[in-house]
């Protein structure tokens, strides 16, 4: 009979949502709907999405791509470049950054 041999646990890499930038991100996305004066529920509406799907983004559950991001910086009223200026410039005082 062979000689079975415990294998090492596995070590997992540090995952990307654990990051601090994505915690940044959620903010700022929650700024630019507190900003427009919508609720999760509006803006929600306004996406085709869920109030769940809003809050999952705004705490860092859910990541977007780019058009999401663009969608949502739009119904804010804002561009797509003023999401990445406002999340570059909090990320400058991430620490560790």
């Amino acid at each position: 009979m062979p000689r079975l041999t415990p294998k090492a646990p596995r070590t997992t890499a540090k995952k990307s949502h654990a990051r601090p930038e994505y915690a940044v991100i959620g903010q700022t996305l929650r700024a630019f709907r507190v900003e427009a004066g919508l609720t999760q529920v509006d803006l929600a509406d306004r996406l085709g999405r869920s109030q769940n799907y809003v809050s999952q983004a705004e705490t860092g559950q859910k990541r977007l791509d780019g058009l999401q991001l663009l969608d949502w910086s739009r119904v804010c009223g804002h561009s797509l470049g003023d999401f990445g200026s406002a999340v570059d410039a909090l990320v400058s005082v991430v620490p560790g950054q």
